[in-house]
C-alpha cells in the first residue's frame, strides 16, 4: 500500500476521526475548502498537488470530515455550508428523470391515439 503524508490516510483506507479532535488532514481539508469554494479544473489540479490524492478520493475524505461532529465544532459555518451543498446535489440527482426525451414523446403520442 502507498502511504501519503497524512497519518490517518493509508492507501485507500481512511481511519475514523475521533469526535473530540480533528486530524491534521481534516483541518487541512477544511482550510482548503474555505479558501477554494468553487469546484473547477484548477481546483482538481491543486487537490492532486496539495494532498497527493485524486479528486475523487479527496471528496470521499471531505464527505467523511464534514460528517464529523468535531468538524462541525471546529468550523460550523463552513461545515454547514458544505453539508447543505451536498444535500442539494443529492436531492437534485434524486429528482432527475431518467426517461429519454424521445421515449417520453413516443409514449405521449400512443396515449393520444
Amino acid at each position: 500500500m502507498c502511504e501519503t503524508r497524512y497519518p490517518n490516510v493509508i492507501g485507500t483506507v481512511v481511519t475514523t476521526i475521533p469526535a473530540d479532535e480533528l486530524s491534521e488532514l481534516a483541518k487541512h481539508v477544511l482550510a482548503f475548502e474555505h479558501e477554494r469554494a468553487r469546484h473547477d479544473r484548477t481546483k482538481e489540479a491543486e487537490i492532486r498537488v496539495e494532498f497527493d490524492m485524486s479528486p475523487a478520493r479527496y471528496y470521499q475524505v471531505l464527505n467523511r470530515v464534514i460528517d464529523s461532529p468535531a468538524a462541525l465544532a471546529y468550523d460550523p459555518q463552513l461545515v454547514g455550508r458544505l453539508q447543505r451543498l451536498r444535500h442539494a446535489r443529492t436531492s437534485a440527482r434524486a429528482a432527475r428523470s431518467f426517461v429519454a426525451p424521445a421515449a417520453a414523446s413516443a409514449t405521449g403520442t400512443e396515449e393520444e391515439r
